[in-house]
C-alpha cells in the first residue's frame, strides 16, 4: 500500500492549476497550426494566428490564457493500492483558492445562485478509482461560463437509431458553436444515466486531439460528427471558414434499456486542460 503524503500532492496541484491556466496544451497548439494550413478563408486563418499569439504572450508574460479563469474541474483517478493522510478533496479547495489568489485570477464563482453575491472561486471534483496499484492520475479541465452554458442534456427513445442520433448532436453543435469561441472540441456522453452521460461527455475532453474511440463504431461517429460540424462553416469565433472544431470526442456508458441519454458539452479554444501522476 503506498501512502500519497500532502507535501507531495499539494506541490505537484499547485504547478498543474497555475499552469494550465498559463500554457495551451501542445496538441491543440500543434491542431491549430494544421488548420491554419488547410484553411481557406483568410479571416479564419488570421483568428486562428491570433489565437497562437495569445497562447505565446500567456505563456511568457504569466497573463491568464482568458480572462475568465472559470471553474477548475478535477477528475482523480485513484489506484486501488494507493491511499492519503489527507482528504484530496479538501485540498484541492485549498490549493485552487491559494492559486487563484496569489495569481489574481479573476473570481469567476458565486457561492448563492439565485442571490448572487460574495464573487469567490470554486472547484468540481470526480472521483474513480482504476486497477493501476500505487498511482494517482490527477487531471484538470478549466472551464469559463461560455464552455459551461453550451452544455446540453437530453434522453432520446432507446429506438433512436444512429443517424438521428448524430444528426442531434451536430444540431446542438451548430447551435451552440458560435457562443461558445470557437473553434471548439465537442464532447459527447451517450448513455449511462442522465448525469452520468454529461461527466462522461466532460471526460472526454481530457483526450489528446487525434485520440479516436477505441470502438470503431464510435470512432466513426466522432468522424462523421467532426466533418458534418466543419461543413456548416462558422469558422473561427463565428467569422466564417472550414475550422469549426478541433475534434470530436464520444464516450459511452452502460444504459437502462427504456432510455437513452445524451449530452453534449464544447470547450472553447481556450483549452485550459492537463494531467498528471503522482
Amino acid at each position: 500500500m503506498r501512502k500519497i503524503f500532502k507535501e507531495e500532492f499539494v506541490a505537484a496541484i499547485k504547478n498543474l492549476v497555475s499552469q494550465t491556466n498559463y500554457f495551451l496544451p501542445e496538441d491543440i497548439l500543434k491542431e491549430i497550426k494544421n488548420c491554419i494550413v488547410q484553411e481557406t478563408n483568410e479571416i479564419a486563418r488570421d483568428v486562428l494566428y491570433k489565437i497562437l499569439e495569445n497562447a505565446s504572450v500567456a505563456s511568457l508574460t504569466k497573463l491568464p490564457l482568458c480572462q475568465d479563469t472559470g471553474i477548475p474541474q478535477f477528475f482523480l483517478k485513484i489506484g486501488k493500492n494507493t491511499c492519503f493522510d489527507f482528504n484530496p478533496e479538501e485540498v484541492l479547495k485549498e490549493i485552487t483558492y491559494e492559486i487563484y489568489e496569489k495569481e489574481r485570477f479573476r473570481k469567476s464563482c458565486v457561492f448563492d445562485p439565485i442571490v448572487r453575491k460574495h464573487f469567490s472561486h470554486c472547484i468540481t471534483v470526480y472521483t474513480e478509482f482504476y486497477n493501476e496499484n500505487e498511482k494517482c492520475e490527477v487531471s484538470v479541465l478549466i472551464r469559463g461560463g461560455g464552455s459551461e452554458n453550451s452544455s446540453y442534456t437530453t434522453t432520446l427513445l432507446p429506438t433512436t437509431d444512429v443517424t438521428e442520433i448524430v444528426e442531434k448532436i451536430v444540431e446542438v453543435v451548430l447551435n451552440k458553436l458560435v457562443y461558445n469561441c470557437p473553434p471548439a472540441v465537442v464532447g459527447v456522453g451517450i448513455g449511462g444515466t442522465v448525469e452520468q452521460s454529461l461527466i462522461i461527455a466532460k471526460k472526454s475532453l481530457l483526450r489528446k486531439i487525434g485520440e479516436r474511440n477505441k470502438n470503431i463504431i464510435y470512432a466513426e461517429l466522432e468522424r462523421q460528427i467532426k466533418k458534418q460540424i466543419n461543413l456548416s462553416q462558422i469558422g473561427p469565433l463565428g467569422l466564417g471558414g472550414n475550422t469549426s472544431i478541433l475534434d470530436v470526442f464520444v464516450e459511452t456508458a452502460p444504459t437502462h434499456i427504456a432510455t437513452l441519454p445524451v449530452s453534449v458539452v464544447l470547450q472553447c479554444h481556450s483549452y485550459r486542460r492537463e494531467s498528471i501522476v503522482i
